[in-house]
Formats: structure tokens, C-alpha cells, sequence
């Protein structure tokens, strides 16, 4: 249960048993504060992966762009070229490559460069999406560990449900 902007739920367990709550409905505010908890980080998460794979393809565009910008010999001197992202705009790979922290040369701070310097930048971007890559998986990791929590505590949620009423049941036989 979210409140409608997104925020942390309303409710709290906190009280619940000095203030007079029975057992269950205790357990129930624990269950439903924890599935809170579990559901804001499984946004958290999906909103990083989301950025990551949105950099993933901004990191691709970038790299075919350079491939087909790359000079056929060693003397040539050429740009790196402009790629358009995710979000289809036309950034410059050099820029592109500088903004996130990927090895580009920086010798005159142009956007020119020679075989061996596009050979060398293409290895570095391929090094980045590698890295990426890798965090991603670790990521999904982490992602299908929330969504175990998360089933985990809508099924202890639905034990101490069928609990109660069972408990409930006997309560009322026992008066009949």
C-alpha cells in the first residue's frame, strides 16, 4: 500500500500492541511496513536498471558510431562523429565519452583523432559496456532477490490470515 506519490506508507506498527491491537493486527502492519520497505527499494532498483540499460544503448550507439567514423589508415585525422540516444537526441561521442568518465584522447581538447586514438577509444567503450554489463547482472541478482522478500512476506502475510480466521472459526464453534 503506497501512498499516491510514491513516499513511504502511512502505517506503523510501532504502538500497535500497546495500543491495545490484537496479535494479528500487529503482524499485519509489520507485514505491510515491510512490504513497504521491499516495494520502494524494487522501484529504486528498477529505476537504476532502467538508467543503466539507457546507457547501455548510449554506449552502443557511440561505439558503432565510432567504428564507422574510424579511418582506414594510420594518417588520416577525423572526427569521432555525433550518435543520437535513447532519448533521440544527437549527442557528440566525445563529449558523450568525456561526460561519463570513459578514456577518449584529450590532446588539443578537439574532437579529432587518428586510427590508433579511435582504436584505443573504442577498447575503452567496449571496457565500459563490459563493466556495465556486469553491474546489470548484479543487479537482476539484486532485483530477484526483493521479489523473493517481497513473496515471502505476502506469503507469511496470507499464513497469519488463514491463522486468524481458523482461529476465529474455533472461537465461534466453541460459543455454539
Amino acid at each position: 500500500m503506497m501512498i499516491g506519490n510514491g513516499s513511504a506508507p502511512s502505517y506503523s506498527a510501532d504502538y500497535a500492541i500497546t495500543d491495545g491491537q490484537s496479535l494479528y493486527s500487529t503482524m499485519m502492519l509489520l507485514m505491510m511496513e515491510r512490504h513497504g520497505i521491499y516495494e520502494t527499494q524494487l522501484r529504486d532498483s528498477y529505476a537504476s536498471m532502467q538508467a543503466r540499460n539507457d546507457l547501455l544503448k548510449d554506449m552502443t550507439s557511440a561505439l558503432a558510431t565510432m567504428r564507422a567514423e574510424r579511418p582506414n589508415d594510420e594518417k588520416t585525422v577525423w572526427g569521432y562523429g555525433d550518435f543520437i540516444d535513447s532519448r533521440g537526441k544527437t549527442h557528440s561521442v566525445y563529449k558523450f565519452m568525456q561526460e561519463n568518465g570513459i578514456a577518449i584522447e584529450t590532446v588539443n581538447n578537439d574532437v579529432w583523432g587518428i586510427q590508433a586514438e579511435f582504436d584505443a577509444a573504442i577498447n575503452n567503450l567496449k571496457a565500459a559496456i563490459d563493466s556495465a554489463n556486469s553491474e546489470g547482472q548484479m543487479a537482476v541478482i539484486s532485483l530477484q532477490g526483493l521479489l523473493d522478500k517481497i513473496n515471502q512476506v505476502i506469503e507469511l502475510t496470507s499464513n497469519v490470515l488463514s491463522k486468524e480466521e481458523k482461529d476465529k472459526e474455533a472461537v465461534i464453534g466453541n460459543i455454539r
